[in-house]
């Protein structure tokens, strides 16, 4: 009987399975609830033996057959076809280990529980970007050279066109550096478990592969520079934006730490903001002292947002509230207010205005620095700044405040 496709396709079930046969062994085996399956039978080893082919209609008569033709070579060979199948499997599944990708992933994994969220989020972010949608993800991590490393991070450093995720069609030399960073990290742990002798990375120096701008630094603002920017925090940007800057201004608080804030770490009774060491850049829990300004902030704050829970965002992202604002939106509302090349200053400008005025105002350098959140070299003093200068840190923090009102008055 001649296979056909109308033949095979009207086949119907029956109260037991059976076989309509094609010609070497080959037949398509219809079940009782009306699967159909391509068989191979076969004898090997003083066994009879049964190969599965594949599904109609998904596999057709003449793929079946090219398949069949295939396995009845292996068992010529002596080889069983499932054996065979698992077999490639298996190369392919220690293929793909072995690929720039996964070893990436697995670095990741391995890092995840010594980095803050935020720092794992954007080393996941960088590499998925570069590294896994680029055809250097799928190559065999043996066989990525100086030169594929070369292409790729020249590329990110001095991009002309915009591709991808990428937002705009310029040069990033520094996540250029970042990427080179993890990518030097993972070559190292892929020579640690032996699927590469050597690091192609480490012959890339940075200075050889990127050419970094001038460092543009956030100048400490004088006080008739600060007079300006209160005045712009009180007219640009939307009336939350507007907010964010005021109380990022109040509170000397790192960008990432404010964009991220639910209202869950906030205490107005008591004034203390306690943020969380996840979010902290050194995971390390850190509270801050609230002034009477900054809580008139919040309040105004909660009136526009009207969180219904305490895991609501202070400051929700405009388009999406299960997400916070945009890392972009303080300093592009800076740049529109004219803040911007000799009048340069950014959102992290404000804590180094608030640490020059601390510092001129006398109050107590670890005072400060634990303000600023930032952790002590020395063991003892880390050990004696954990739980103290809460109450100098209330006060300075109130002179600062009341400092701010005075320069808007």
């Amino acid at each position: 009987m001649r296979l056909t496709y109308p033949l095979l396709l009207n086949a119907k079930p029956q109260d037991k399975p059976y076989k309509i046969r094609d010609r070497d062994s080959m037949y398509l085996r219809v079940s009782v609830s009306g699967s159909k399956v391509w068989k191979f039978d076969y004898r090997l080893d003083g066994k009879d033996c049964s190969y599965t082919l594949g599904r109609f209609p998904d596999l057709s008569i003449a793929d079946a057959r090219q398949l069949r033709n295939a396995a009845a070579n292996l068992v010529a060979s002596g080889v069983h076809p499932k054996a065979h199948e698992k077999h490639l499997q298996q190369q392919n599944v220690a293929h793909y280990k072995n690929t720039l990708w996964p070893v990436c992933e697995e670095w990741l994994n391995d890092n995840r529980a010594n980095w803050t969220a935020y720092y794992h989020g954007q080393a996941t972010r960088f590499l998925a970007r570069y590294v896994k949608d680029s055809q250097l993800g799928a190559m065999p991590i043996r066989d990525v050279t100086v030169a594929h490393l070369y292409d790729l991070i020249q590329s990110i450093a001095k991009r002309k066109t915009i591709s991808g995720d990428e937002r705009k069609a310029e040069g990033a030399p520094h996540i250029a550096i970042r990427l080179r960073q993890h990518l030097d990290a993972v070559f190292r742990r892929a020579i640690i478990s032996g699927r590469v002798d050597s690091n192609p990375v480490a012959a890339l120096k940075p200075s050889d592969v990127v050419t970094l701008p001038p460092t543009r630094h956030n100048r400490a603002l004088e006080a008739d520079e600060l007079k300006h920017v209160l005045a712009a925090f009180w007219v640009t940007g939307t009336s939350l934006t507007r907010l964010a800057m005021r109380l990022l201004l109040l509170t000397s608080v790192r960008t990432v730490e404010l964009r991220g804030a639910t209202w869950r770490e906030f205490d107005l009774e008591t004034a203390i903001w306690a943020l969380p060491g996840e979010r902290m850049k050194m995971a390390r829990p850190h509270v801050v002292p609230l002034s009477t300004q900054a809580i008139e902030v919040l309040v105004k704050v909660k009136e526009i947002t009207r969180p219904k829970t305490s895991g609501d965002y202070l400051f929700p992202n405009a388009r999406d509230k299960s997400r916070p604002m945009a890392a972009t939106t303080i300093n592009a509302a800076l740049v529109r207010a004219g803040f911007n090349n000799e009048r340069l200053f950014r959102a992290h400008g404000a804590r180094g205005t608030f640490s020059t005025w601390a510092h001129e105002r006398g109050f107590v350098p670890l005072a400060i620095e634990r303000q600023l959140a930032h952790v002590e070299k020395n063991r003892v003093s880390r050990a004696y700044n954990k739980a103290e200068f809460l109450s100098e840190r209330q006060k300075m923090m109130q002179d600062w405040g009341d400092y701010l009102e005075s320069l808007r008055d």
